[in-house]
């Protein structure tokens, strides 16, 4: 009778233990893998974001008192008050519309995160005139006539519309909002921005960077002593209709844009800073013409 072969109890325990550890490793391969193309995906979605925004914004922060009047002189931000034979002042905190269209530092309001650049620009009455703004409104030409407008930016902190990069445009004609305000792009948790000066009128060049109150309260700078404006946006890949974040492995970062306090967080979530420096061409020309 021939005998009979096979395996013992302990070879398929050791066997099944081998298997185990191999289909563990696999798994966790395959969790690591999927994890590293999800991060991947998260942060060329928030580099693609924040290059939007950031050019699309320089876009219109290069009309800064830009005219079709070449005679006519504009301040290229739209702050309460200012020194300078340009300077053209908004009310800030009026009971008018004009309430929220100034240009602030960090104003105390939970519905707005960070700063609020007011951007004041003119156009004509003229067919070659005609333009659109910031919100995709058309503005100028025959069909509206010469307008004085001003691009507002800013980072929605409202429940609806939370971490929404927002512009809307102000007329400064009638003192009232021209449109409903336009979201530019999602997953933006602050705004900041810095006003480039020269030391003297006749300067060309920046000096030195400061805040919008800054400007407002040195009495030894003028609304013409301003030569550029930087812009920085801190994005996120933070989705707010799915609870599954991407997440880091680091716990807690602080991030610092510009001169705003440190902000820290502590979620994990993929952040980027994006900033740019833009020249204004028309403040730059005008330096030292009489």
């Amino acid at each position: 009778m021939q005998k009979q072969t096979g395996f013992t109890l302990i070879e398929i325990m050791i066997a099944g233990l081998i298997g185990a550890f191999v289909i563990t490793g696999l798994i966790n391969l395959f969790i690591t893998v999927n994890r590293t193309i999800i991060l991947s995906d998260a942060m060329g979605r928030n580099q693609d974001s924040g290059r939007f925004a950031i050019e699309y914004m320089t876009e219109y922060v290069r009309q800064a008192g830009y005219s079709e009047d070449e005679t006519q002189n504009l301040a290229s931000v739209f702050i309460t008050s200012g020194n300078g034979a340009s300077a053209i002042n908004c009310a800030a905190g009026s009971t008018t519309q004009q309430n929220g269209a100034c240009a602030e530092n960090n104003p105390d309001d939970p519905d707005i995160l960070g700063d609020v650049l007011s951007i004041p620009f003119s156009v004509g009455g003229d067919a070659e005139d005609e333009t659109r703004a910031c919100t995709g409104t058309v503005v100028g030409g025959t069909t509206n006539g010469p307008q004085n407008l001003a691009s507002v930016f800013w980072v929605s902190g409202e429940e609806s519309t939370i971490r929404e990069l927002r512009c809307r445009i102000y007329n400064r004609d009638t003192d009232d909002w021209l449109d409903n305000p336009v979201s530019i792009i999602n997953n933006v948790e602050k705004f900041e921005f810095q006003i480039g000066v020269a030391m003297e009128t006749d300067d060309r060049n920046t000096a030195k960077y400061v805040s919008v109150d800054t400007l407002i309260n040195d009495a030894t700078l003028t609304v013409e002593n301003i030569r550029s404006i930087r812009i920085a946006l801190l994005t996120t890949s933070q989705d707010t209709l799915d609870d599954n974040l991407v997440n880091t492995t680091v716990r807690e970062r602080q991030y610092n844009l510009l001169d705003s306090p440190t902000y820290s967080r502590t979620d994990g979530n993929l952040r980027n800073i994006f900033a740019n420096t833009v020249e204004l061409p028309k403040m730059i020309g005008q330096a030292g013409v009489e």
